[in-house]
């Protein structure tokens, strides 16, 4: 009888790709891996815009169809943070936004009874896409892309899971404490 010798599993070999490491800027988070190239250029601004057939207003439309948070409408400090409409005394329904001080968009937001309801997109101020929310009743996120300004992916997140990027495209999380 021809007993099989027993072969011993061979010790994973670790790349200093898939170590933890501290990430550089924030210690309290580390980095995991750095996701594949062809990953992160399918999470980059345009190739999102793109493909997923994002859609912007204009600066115009906002402008002429919204209310400027700040001098119309505030957030009720009794209330949580809900949006209020101080002219007509009530929780706003309707289109939201805020300006930067040269005038340009710094975000728009839809907003239902007081919570932000359906899409919110930030901007640089350079104009650059900062990023692009979808949201039911604030609580819900159903998706939301953060891009850097060079326009690679910072965070993504699926409704189920927040993925954070740095710059060079390594993932990270919050670090465990020991």
């Amino acid at each position: 009888m021809f007993i099989k010798p027993k072969r011993e599993k061979p010790k994973t070999k670790h790349s200093k790709q898939n170590m933890t490491k501290p990430h550089p800027e924030y210690p309290e988070y580390v980095r995991t891996k750095q996701m594949a190239q062809s990953g992160l250029d399918q999470l980059s601004r345009d190739y999102v815009i793109e493909h997923k057939k994002l859609e912007f207003l204009s600066w115009k439309y906002v402008t002429e169809h919204g209310k400027e948070f700040g001098y119309e409408l505030w957030w009720d400090p009794c209330d949580g943070w809900f949006i209020y409409d101080n002219e007509e005394d009530v929780n706003y329904t309707g289109l939201m936004y805020e300006l930067y001080k040269d005038c340009s968009l710094m975000y728009y937001a839809y907003i239902q009874d007081g919570l932000e309801e359906g899409v919110e997109v930030d901007f640089y101020p350079s104009g650059e896409l900062k990023s692009y929310s979808i949201y039911h009743k604030r609580k819900n996120i159903e998706i939301y892309y953060g891009w850097y300004e060079n326009g690679m992916i910072k965070c993504y997140n699926n409704g189920k899971q927040l993925i954070r990027f740095d710059e060079e495209g390594y993932m990270y999380r919050k670090a465990e404490r020991k």
